[in-house]
């Protein structure tokens, strides 16, 4: 019969004497302490990592919020792990106390979970690896529209799949190889692509500008709102090819059918791409461009 090691935690403090289960009571919690200010550690330094990136405008605020979610999840289970050490260093103080609540189960409870968390810190630290990496190779690039988009439309045409290819591949490429190396955990490729677009008015006589009105239910919308739309639209469209261009690269990732594909598309409009260039102009091709963001996070859900 094959017993898991909180089930042997349980069976040997049921089988030993009240000074014995004190002494492993107190060997579990301070272990666990150990265990919680290393992987704590840990964490900060991927925050550190994350702020950086964040600070220099190498993730976007999309994945941003993705690896905080994630950090805010394994913090909150070592705080609860910390927590709950605390409780049993209190518990142990005394062997009456102790004695009274290993009778009532309440701490042979606590225990089991203490010697569960303990015995998963390998799995634990193998997510910690997979996210400083994910988080510490996280990255992006910039695309001209002209590179994909003819003038005055929102979507790729056919005869641009070849250039779409060459230049989504490296993407799928990197998104590869950490979803392969880290292949034994839950986790999800994230694609961001932002929009922005310079202040080049839409022609009120083109086929364009009676798309985009007819979008937004609007005879004679704002330059500035339809840019945004104008924006939103063609990053919606380099998702929509992503989509194409990794549906027959599948075969690079080990087990795909076990691996989640998020993506996030969304327009910034007339916004300035980077704040390092101070000299952009209202007609600018640098501001006629989509970035991507792309990395391989765990799965919350099943952290």
């Amino acid at each position: 019969m094959k017993f898991y090691p909180f089930v042997l935690t349980l069976l040997m403090l049921l089988s030993c004497g009240s000074q014995k289960q004190l002494t492993t009571a107190r060997a579990t919690s301070e272990k666990t302490k150990k265990m919680v200010n290393t992987e704590s550690d840990k964490l900060d330094s991927i925050k550190m990592i994350l702020d950086v990136k964040a600070g220099n405008h190498t993730i976007d605020s999309v994945l941003n919020n993705d690896v905080q979610r994630i950090l805010d999840k394994l913090n909150g289970r070592l705080n609860s792990a910390q927590e709950l050490a605390l409780i049993m260093d209190m518990a142990t103080k005394s062997r009456a106390t102790f004695k009274k609540g290993i009778n009532s189960s309440d701490i042979l409870a606590k225990l089991i979970i203490l010697d569960s968390f303990n015995t998963s810190q390998k799995r634990r630290e193998e997510v910690y690896r997979m996210l400083k990496e994910s988080v510490s190779t996280a990255k992006y690039q910039m695309f001209h529209y002209a590179a994909f988009f003819d003038p005055g439309v929102y979507r790729i045409p056919e005869s641009a799949m070849p250039s779409i290819r060459s230049h989504f591949t490296p993407i799928i490429d990197s998104l590869s190889y950490l979803s392969n190396k880290y292949a034994g955990i839950a986790r999800e490729a994230r694609i961001v692509f932002v929009g922005y677009s310079d202040s080049t008015p839409v022609a009120r006589s083109g086929q364009l500008y009676k798309e985009l009105t007819g979008i937004l239910n609007d005879d004679n919308p704002p330059q500035k709102l339809m840019n945004q739309l104008l924006s939103d639209l063609r990053a919606k469209e380099m998702v929509r090819n992503m989509k194409i261009v990794l549906g027959s690269n599948t075969e690079k990732f080990r087990n795909f059918n076990t691996l989640k594909v998020g993506y996030v598309a969304y327009g910034k409009g007339e916004e300035y791409p980077s704040p390092k260039i101070t000299d952009y102009k209202s007609t600018d091709e640098r501001r006629r461009i989509v970035l991507s963001y792309w990395t391989v996070l765990p799965q919350l859900e099943d952290l």
